[in-house]
């Protein structure tokens, strides 16, 4: 009898409970009419991610206004790429030398798991046809089990970076493009970016980057913190990684594999 009473309370709850992705492509599909009438607790919820992305963000503007002293553009200084980072042992991935053996162009592919009851596998690819800009590529599919279903999330975006800083032990860029989300939101939106590489010694080196793309009346707010392990042209990489898709987040920590050609 006790049993049955549990059912009769429990059944009901989870006939009406959303997963965090239907959720989050619920917030991504509506108006602003509409997602500001979502309770408060999914508010008070969210507060602190809010906190989160606005103290990175600012720190990230700050960081890049002040390396560009203010001018996006900047000189285009002719530099080059080498093969793969640490290639000379002292220089990341651009070089101040401009012998025979660098390179004027490159591509890298990476792919990333995330750790967390959302799972997330993502696929990269940053291609350089010239040292001053590359077509940065992501894909991401994220999903999630629930008793009752199964949610897929697919978050796809192409932006165009501008290198603003090439040094040989740090890269910074910023760069625009278009974000698609699919899975019945199918709507596209613009994005910026931004982020940065720091080599600061053989075999290390530190990635940061933050994306914002725009989707209806909200946003996918996306935030990286990596270290990396290079072992000639491939690198192995931890960090964590915090997405923040329309009024949901999902965070955790990441194990990827890059391979630069």
């Amino acid at each position: 009898m006790k049993r049955k009473l549990l059912l009769l309370v429990f059944i009901p709850f989870f006939l009406c409970s959303q997963s965090t992705l239907s959720k989050a492509k619920q917030s991504l599909s509506s108006s602003s009419s509409t997602s500001s009438s979502s309770n408060s607790n999914d508010d008070s919820d969210n507060d602190d991610d809010n906190f989160f992305f606005a103290f990175f963000g600012e720190i990230f503007l700050d960081v890049f206004y002040y390396a560009s002293l203010g001018i996006f553009i900047g000189e285009p200084t002719e530099t080059a790429m080498n093969p793969y980072p640490y290639y000379n042992d002292k220089e990341g991935e651009y070089s101040i030398s401009l012998d025979g053996n660098l390179k004027k162009q490159s591509l890298k592919l990476g792919t990333n798991y995330l750790f967390n009851r959302v799972r997330g596998i993502e696929f990269n690819a940053v291609y350089k046809p010239v040292y001053l800009v590359g077509v940065e590529l992501s894909h991401i599919n994220f999903s999630e089990n629930t008793l009752l279903n199964s949610e897929s999330l697919n978050i796809t975006s192409v932006n165009l970076n501008y290198y603003r800083i090439r040094n040989r032990n740090i890269s910074m860029w910023w760069g625009l493009g278009v974000t698609y989300v699919g899975n019945g939101v199918n709507t596209a939106g613009v994005s910026y970016n931004f982020g940065t590489d720091i080599y600061p010694a053989k075999p290390i080196s530190l990635h940061l980057g933050w994306k914002q793309s725009f989707i209806n009346d909200n946003s996918v707010n996306v935030f990286k913190a990596q270290a990396k392990y290079h072992i000639k042209k491939t690198a192995l990489y931890t960090g964590y990684h915090n997405y923040k898709l329309g009024s949901e987040t999902v965070s955790g920590l990441v194990f990827g594999l890059e391979y630069t050609f």
